[in-house]
């Protein structure tokens, strides 16, 4: 590991080209993964078979020669874990059975278990087993904030009515569900690097529904608080933490805080202005549109090395899209903008 770009990048030191890896990279845009997603009719179900995760790890670094690997896995399993009756099928999102719709739901869940999520501690040891030594394996889990959305809403939503009036009706009880999230996700974590992650990233991925208030009240406060947990605990204090905040409505320069290592932009972010900022300071991973990888060979070729010249003497600068990888996207498209990054 002592030579992986991508942890020298996470650690502030140069490279001679900018490691590269992709939110979503193993995913629906590879052939190779909807071969083994059709034998499955809940996506879950296959989130809860090591071996099917860590193939499906594997298959962006072996076709792409990528800096980092991601855990497979769903950010909806701490949920799972409270008994709230997740299921993802074919052609749509994930819908919550046992969703919170008042606030007694709150009182009557269970205690986190981590033991429930076994089976994602168990892709972690499968992943890294298989993954070629000199590549970092990246655990992960959604923000409280977006746990919370999620569960409230009882699936994903163009506007998230119920989690917006929920909020608004019931924000005590909701800070009582954010504590229990951010605890929760604290355990999950740390199993994670107990189980050979190098790396956490935690993705707030519903930054974008909150006002600038709102935005600290109830998804930074949680966040920095599980951040806060990680660097006092012995086993996690030395883990790089990357944190992806989804359009948020602050300026990044307000969000970021000393106890993440770096961030991750989202597209529409000024890569240039931000890294003017926190050069030395953190490091930064980002930022291309994902839609540019559905134009020419030619636009692909420019906006990359647009961001790879503006960031060539930032010491901590990581390739990665400014949003997951979209299922419409030709992976020979990918090749282009890896091929363009490395040149």
């Amino acid at each position: 590991m002592k030579d992986s770009k991508f942890l020298r990048a996470l650690n502030l030191q140069p490279n001679t080209t900018p490691p590269v890896w992709f939110m979503r990279q193993a995913g629906r845009y590879l052939p190779e993964y909807q071969k083994i997603r059709k034998n499955y009719s809940n996506f879950l179900d296959m989130c809860k078979q090591p071996k099917t995760c860590a193939e499906l790890a594997l298959q962006p670094i072996d076709r792409f020669g990528l800096d980092a690997s991601i855990l497979f896995s769903d950010i909806l399993t701490i949920p799972d874990a409270l008994d709230l009756g997740l299921a993802f099928h074919e052609g749509e999102g994930p819908k919550f059975s046992n969703p919170i719709s008042h606030p007694q739901d709150i009182k009557k869940l269970p205690s986190f278990d981590v033991n429930n999520l076994n089976y994602v501690f168990k892709a972690v040891e499968e992943t890294r087993s298989q993954l070629p030594q000199d590549i970092p394996l990246i655990g992960f889990c959604g923000s409280p904030w977006t746990l919370a959305a999620y569960s409230i809403e009882g699936g994903g939503s163009k506007d998230f009515h119920k989690t917006k009036t929920f909020l608004r009706e019931h924000p005590d009880e909701l800070q009582d569900f954010l504590q229990i999230l951010s605890n929760a996700c604290y355990e999950y974590l740390r199993q994670q690097v107990l189980s050979g992650v190098s790396a956490l990233q935690i993705f707030d991925s519903w930054a974008d529904l909150l006002s600038d208030a709102e935005l600290e009240k109830f998804s930074l406060k949680y966040t920095r608080m599980l951040c806060k947990l990680l660097k006092e605990d012995p086993l996690t204090a030395s883990i790089p933490i990357i944190l992806f905040e989804k359009s948020p409505n602050n300026k990044v320069e307000n969000i970021i805080f000393d106890e993440i290592t770096c961030i991750s932009l989202y597209w529409k972010e000024d890569i240039e202005s931000i890294s003017k900022n926190f050069k030395d300071l953190f490091a930064i991973q980002g930022n291309l549109d994902p839609k540019v990888l559905l134009e020419s060979d030619e636009l692909i070729l420019e906006e990359t090395q647009r961001i790879c010249t503006i960031m060539k003497d930032y010491p901590g600068f990581i390739f990665n899209l400014g949003h997951g990888i979209t299922p419409n996207i030709d992976p020979e498209k990918v090749q282009v903008m890896i091929d363009a990054i490395r040149q």
